[in-house]
This record gives C-alpha cells, sequence and structure tokens, in this order.
C-alpha cells in the first residue's frame, strides 16, 4: 500500500489515513491463540476549516493494560500519551479515536466495544462532533464513525481497507 487510506465522511469532509499508520497497526494482527488483543488511542490534525482531517498517529499496548485472547482494557497511560504528544505537538495532534485488535481476518465489533464507543462518545474530551474507530482483523481493518448527537449518537461503518499477507 503506497497511498493513504481515504475516506469521505458527511458533514466532515475527507479522512486520511496515514499509510505509516496503518502499517503500524498492522503489526499487532492476531494470526495465533497465544497473540492477546492490542489496542490504543487514535490521534491526528484537522488540516483545514473545510474539515480535512488526517489520523496519523496511535499510541501503542502499555504495560498497565490488561490484555486477553478477546478482551482488551485500555488503561490510564494512554491518557498521559496523549496529553503528552498534543503539547509536544503544539496543540495541533489530538485525541481523533480508538482502536484494538480482533482475531478475525475482517473484523466486527461487539456489544463490549459499541457500549466503549458509546461511553468515549459520551465522556471523552474532543474536538467536534465525531470520534473514529478501527479494528484490526487478520486481513483488514474496518473503520466506524461516532457522531456525537443531541438526542442519540450514531456509529456507522465508514470504511474497510485491506492489509497485505504476513
Amino acid at each position: 500500500m503506497n497511498e493513504n487510506w481515504t475516506f469521505d465522511v458527511e458533514t466532515l469532509g475527507t479522512v486520511r489515513v496515514a499509510n505509516d499508520l496503518v502499517s503500524s497497526l498492522s503489526q499487532y494482527r492476531q494470526f495465533n491463540h497465544t497473540i492477546p488483543e492490542s489496542g490504543g488511542v487514535l490521534m491526528g490534525s484537522f488540516l483545514n476549516s473545510n474539515g480535512a482531517l488526517l489520523i496519523d498517529n496511535f499510541t501503542f499496548p502499555q504495560k498497565t493494560d490488561h490484555q486477553g485472547r478477546n478482551n482488551f482494557f485500555r488503561s490510564e497511560a494512554h491518557n498521559n500519551l496523549v496529553h503528552n504528544i498534543w503539547q509536544q505537538s503544539g496543540q495541533k495532534t489530538t485525541y481523533i479515536g480508538l482502536w484494538h485488535t480482533h482475531p478475525e481476518p475482517i473484523p466486527n465489533f461487539s456489544f463490549v466495544d459499541a457500549n466503549d464507543w458509546r461511553n468515549a462518545l459520551n465522556i471523552s474530551s474532543y474536538e467536534g462532533d465525531f470520534l473514529f474507530f478501527m479494528i484490526v482483523g487478520t486481513k483488514s481493518i474496518r473503520c466506524w464513525v461516532g457522531e456525537k448527537k443531541r438526542f442519540r449518537n450514531s456509529i456507522s461503518l465508514i470504511s474497510e481497507v485491506q492489509i497485505a499477507a504476513k
């Protein structure tokens, strides 16, 4: 994959996911039963007032996270990393969403994932009304967009990218 993964989000604009980010996230794929779920936070920057967004940074699994074959709990360490990256970037690189892995070729979110995402939309501090949620499977990465709305938040599958074989 030589080009960035791009997709359009209605009322937001074009979203670009850096090729390096896709490559880095794909390193955490769960190809066998000894590899636990991993996850972290997605970060990026708004490129212009028209809503163009670049997702190009992430936090990697921390020692204080809880990882199992089919579960992952993100520890508070990620919040500190996000804050430090935000400060070091001159407050340009910001919290964009969450990522984690699943041991399936084409990942789908679980009930636990949906609850986590709804909590992130309702409780987290972030710029704008959108958060992105990526799940890394063994053959593809899928991205959902969550939109904070006045009465009821929405979460929709927005795009998928195939990952090169290991």
